[in-house]
């Protein structure tokens, strides 16, 4: 009786330690599936997952998990040869519009600088002035769409060589200047006597510059201030453009620079900061913004 006993208890012990390695086996298993997984998410890896297990639900899980990611790769693919489709599409329609829209704000120019010189009624000239600024308004958004569409598809082109920043700020203020003071704004310039010299393209620098400042005087009038300073830091070119407006919300940080977004839809179409950041990105830099609301507003370019 006793020795049975021992023999069913020893069979029971084998039996536990078998169950306990294999559960101790399919837990190792599925950290490493877990892992691969976060590897294959956090990096955007194309990859499968492989797991040298005896152990058939361990099988049948990573086969499964394979299946998803080889149906999300394909349209990921399919995704992606879209949206170069439509993006060239678009290309071609902007394209095919510039032309046209500046005719046409060409002509209605001509009117403008007609009615100035001519006695018309308030409300006919009134009319025309609406026109004018609709049309720079037009022209300006077209420009935005062709400049995106390129700049998304990777067919814009940059002359990047050694440009002095220094000079080129001070030029893209001074375009300002007019409208800064009719705003009544006060405005501090940081930059040393000392050039500064980066590897970028000049015209996708003044581009962003003009971008920056035009957005900061738009969103930032209540606070009266521009702020521009160009330094150097850690091998880097730094130029902030700084205002004292309403400032940025966490919630509108996290998309500012995505495509078509902006926090008033009647100021701007939200391209401008995703052109600038797209030419930032394409000359090797980027734009960050720092932001306390009504206190001060700082976007930050790196190059």
């Amino acid at each position: 009786m006793i020795f049975t006993l021992t023999v069913i208890s020893l069979l029971l012990l084998v039996l536990y330690v078998k169950e306990l390695r294999k559960n101790h086996k399919m837990e190792n298993d599925y950290n490493y599936i877990n892992s691969r997984l976060l590897d294959i998410v956090n990096h955007e890896e194309s990859n499968y997952i492989l797991v040298p297990s005896d152990l058939n639900i361990v099988k049948e899980t990573a086969e499964n998990i394979n299946f998803l990611l080889e149906k999300f790769y394909d349209r990921q693919i399919d995704y992606r040869r879209g949206q170069k489709t439509i993006l060239q599409i678009f290309t071609n329609i902007s394209h095919d519009l510039r032309t046209p829209i500046t005719v046409l704000k060409g002509y209605i120019e001509m009117l403008y600088l007609q009615s100035q010189k001519t006695d018309l009624s308030p409300a006919l000239r009134t009319t025309i002035e609406k026109l004018e600024h609709n049309s720079q308004d037009l022209v300006h958004s077209v420009n935005n769409l062709f400049n995106i569409a390129k700049i998304q598809s990777g067919d814009m082109i940059l002359d990047i060589k050694k440009i002095n920043l220094t000079q080129i700020c001070h030029e893209i203020l001074l375009e300002f200047y007019n409208l800064l003071e009719k705003e009544n704004f006060r405005v501090e310039v940081h930059i040393k006597d000392k050039p500064l010299y980066a590897n970028a393209d000049a015209d996708a620098i003044s581009r962003i510059l003009k971008n920056l400042i035009d957005n900061a005087i738009k969103y930032g009038s209540s606070g009266k201030f521009l702020g521009l300073s160009l330094y150097e830091k850690n091998s880097h070119i730094f130029i902030d453009i700084e205002d004292h407006g309403k400032g940025i919300s966490e919630t509108d940080k996290k998309y500012i620079f995505t495509r078509t977004y902006t926090v008033d839809r009647k100021k701007g179409n939200g391209l401008g900061l995703a052109i600038s950041q797209g030419l930032a990105s394409s000359m090797g830099g980027s734009i960050s913004v720092f932001s306390i609301p009504r206190k001060k507003t700082v976007f930050t370019v790196r190059l």
